[in-house]
């Protein structure tokens, strides 16, 4: 049996390789019906499911195999399992698996920094320091630990541990590009400057990894802006920025047809005036990335009857799983087609189940995903008590902000190119202008200049918005203890501030381009 095993297994790698997902299938689901505990069979189904955009069968096979690890200790597997479940947004599983695995294990010791950053990619600091703890204590001194341990620590707003840990990750290991990049955007240099030559031998020591290299690009930026060298920190950004750029996969035609398709919906009926809410409420806050939706929603956080759950993508996924398709963030035009098809009552019933727990004994709960945005209309369709809360910023500044922050993974392609950045930005700009007047009272906008000139104001209106009653205090936001892991973990552990208006002018002349093209539109 283990021979025909292995010869079916080299069957569908082979066809695979050569580009036949529906064969290599074929040959792993003959494995399976010899021999069905195979967690890397089933992975392999999950990704060639979503390969062929099939989302039920995908996510299904995910989970049968993280079923298997844990059944069967296949604890050199977990990480695998895990990545994959993280794929269709299954943070309740990625932490009881994680936790429930053995920890005094080798292959879970060997695997303890992939597994701590899942962990902490679903607001786990506190267990992904704790398995590091382990780590730590039956190996020798490591970078990616320190590394791992320094974003756990930002993400719990833990700052200078966090500080002392990159450090320690840049002493191990000098010419690791993540770990200057993260130091850079974190804290600044004291002084400031103090960091570059090192940030620039790290770049010399990585000349043939354009993704390294993008990130010191980047850092070298931060670090000479926050020198005062305007000049020279621009260039840095315009070569990091092109080199994710040319890393990355963006089109921004497609992205126009989506848009168009959606505007194209038909309007959501405005909630009966006077009605009352539901016992549990979702508030999506919601905009373009680095626009303030972090400070917004740990104004919410602070309020007694509002739980925040971070960035998640379970509207993503219950749209995927009602329509058996996989949803992009913003939807194609055939995905906005197919979804005409789908019950959003099911849609609907669906995010509640997956974000029930996180509700506690609150009455509202902050879902600050901000590419919820292209998701508006199907939201007010699938929970009618939801209310969406859109931040808008000068589009100049939010502009700049985009660009000189480098995202993670995918995400943003738009954002390294000044004219698709712009274009972008003028499409956003038409489709919340169509949410406003086609989501009356389900969607409101947040100027992000008047919430940190009047957080109170502001603050207020948000909250009468969603049916919650105003408390002055929520304004302080270094109240707000929970973990947050976006791009601006490190800073919303500040007050609010007026820092962010206007920055961009600091590099005018370079941004000129950008500043013509959103102007033209308004002329147009």
């Amino acid at each position: 049996m283990q021979q025909e095993l292995e010869r079916r297994w080299q069957q569908a790698q082979a066809l695979e390789s050569q580009g036949d997902p529906a064969g290599a299938r074929a040959q792993y689901e003959a494995i399976l019906a010899i021999a069905p505990r195979q967690p890397i069979v089933h992975l392999r189904l999950s990704d060639i499911a979503q390969q062929q955009g099939r989302y039920r069968d995908a996510r299904h096979a995910a989970i049968a195999a993280a079923d298997i690890v844990r059944d069967m200790r296949r604890w050199e597997v977990l990480p695998f399992a895990t990545l994959r479940l993280l794929a269709f947004d299954e943070r309740d599983r990625v932490r009881e698996l994680i936790l429930g695995a053995d920890w005094s294990q080798p292959a879970v010791i060997a695997q303890s920094v992939v597994l701590s950053q899942h962990l902490w990619l679903i607001d786990e600091s506190d267990h992904a320091l704790r398995l590091l703890d382990t780590a730590q204590s039956r190996s020798r001194p490591h970078p990616m630990i320190e590394y791992s341990r320094a974003n756990a620590l930002r993400y719990s707003g833990r700052l200078r541990e966090a500080t002392a840990a990159l450090e320690r990750a840049i002493a191990l290991a000098p010419t690791d590009a993540y770990s200057h990049w993260t130091l850079a955007y974190h804290e600044k240099a004291d002084p400031p400057g103090s960091r570059v030559a090192r940030v620039r031998e790290a770049l010399d020591a990585n000349a043939h990894d354009p993704l390294a290299k993008a990130h010191l690009h980047y850092a070298l930026y931060k670090e000479l802006e926050d020198a005062g060298d305007d000049a020279a920190a621009w260039r840095e950004l315009e070569a990091g920025a092109r080199l994710m750029r040319s890393q990355l996969r963006y089109d921004g035609a497609a992205e126009a047809a989506g848009l168009e398709a959606l505007r194209a919906l038909p309007a959501v009926d405005a909630p009966a005036s006077g009605g009352s809410f539901a016992a549990q409420v979702p508030i999506f806050v919601v905009g373009m990335p680095r626009t303030g939706t972090t400070v917004l929603e740990r104004m919410l956080g602070n309020h007694k009857h509002v739980a925040s759950a971070g960035e998640l993508n379970a509207f993503a996924h219950a749209l995927s799983e009602a329509g058996d398709t996989f949803v992009s963030a913003p939807p194609t035009a055939a995905i906005v087609e197919r979804m005409a098809g789908v019950d959003f009552n099911v849609v609907g019933r669906d995010y509640l189940a997956r974000t029930q727990r996180r509700y506690g004994a609150k009455t509202h709960l902050v879902d600050k995903n901000p590419l919820n945005v292209f998701f508006a209309g199907w939201i007010a369709r699938a929970l009618p008590n939801a209310r969406i809360l859109c931040m808008v910023r000068e589009p100049v500044d939010a502009c700049f902000s985009n660009f000189k922050e480098l995202f993670s993974g995918t995400a943003y392609a738009y954002s390294y190119d000044l004219k698709e950045l712009a274009d972008h930005a003028l499409r956003f700009r038409d489709l919340v202008a169509h949410w406003e007047r086609t989501l009356p009272g389900r969607f409101m906008t947040v100027s992000y200049e008047a919430m940190v000139s009047d957080p109170e104001a502001t603050a207020k209106q948000a909250m009468e918005f969603c049916g919650l009653s105003f408390d002055p205090s929520v304004v302080d936001i270094t109240r707000n203890t929970t973990s947050s892991s976006t791009a601006s973990s490190s800073q919303v552990r500040e007050p609010i501030n007026t820092r962010g208006i206007g920055a961009w002018r600091r590099h005018a002349d370079a941004l000129a381009p950008l500043v013509d093209r959103l102007g033209a539109a308004d002329r147009a």
